[in-house]
């Protein structure tokens, strides 16, 4: 009974300081982003995009990405679901790449909405590192759905904690909105705790 009561409350303490620490945001891109000067860049990390504009900060960094909107010239996507601003990766020449940082880690899964009229093969992969680096804990593939008239909502799972999305493999195709940092369900998160702990509670009570 001791050994149970134990466990639990040491799972339980492992589960809420892991959420404590695991970022919480949706990056809406509700602006009205400049076509011709449009990258990301620190909007979400409380610095400016690449047209000056400050942003607010909520620890999200971006690399070789746009926002886009709609504007008096063209309609470039419809039926989004923050229809003011919407993002895509690009690149322009060999060797190129696109990322999103989280310095403070997200932790199991990445949601956000896409479009995509051709099929992008391995999306987005998440690493340990920021832009790109450390080990690959997952990715995803994101299927043809529409002219960018459809956005389909789909949660990215991954294992451990990502600093980075590589946005690479989508680029100049897939456009992105409402990304937000999943929190991991509880369960799961208790479920990996016990599992650590277990071993090294044994042992300790076996040398009592």
């Amino acid at each position: 009974m001791k050994l149970t009561r134990y466990l639990a409350t040491a799972a339980v303490s492992a589960m809420f300081a892991g959420s404590a620490f695991a970022a919480q945001f949706t990056v809406d891109f509700e602006k009205a982003w400049d076509y011709a000067n449009g990258d990301v860049n620190e909007y979400y990390n409380g610095g400016t995009a690449a047209d000056g504009s400050s942003g607010i900060n909520l620890g999200v960094s971006f690399v070789g990405v746009s926002g886009l909107s709609n504007d008096a010239n063209f309609t470039y996507y419809s039926n989004a679901p923050s229809m003011l601003g919407t993002a895509y990766a690009h690149t322009f020449a060999p060797g190129d790449a696109a990322y999103m940082n989280v310095a403070t880690g997200v932790a199991g899964a990445l949601s956000f909405s896409y479009a995509s009229p051709a099929d992008a093969l391995d999306a987005i992969k998440a690493y340990s590192g920021l832009n790109g680096t450390g080990t690959l804990l997952g990715s995803i593939d994101l299927l043809a759905n529409g002219l960018y008239d459809v956005w389909t909502p789909v949660t990215f799972a991954f294992s451990g904690t990502a600093l980075s999305f590589d946005l690479t493999a989508s680029a100049n195709l897939v456009g992105f909105d409402d990304i937000k940092a999943v929190p991991v369900p509880p369960a799961f998160m208790l479920l990996g705790s016990a599992l650590l702990v277990v071993p090294k509670l044994r042992r300790k009570l076996q040398q009592a």
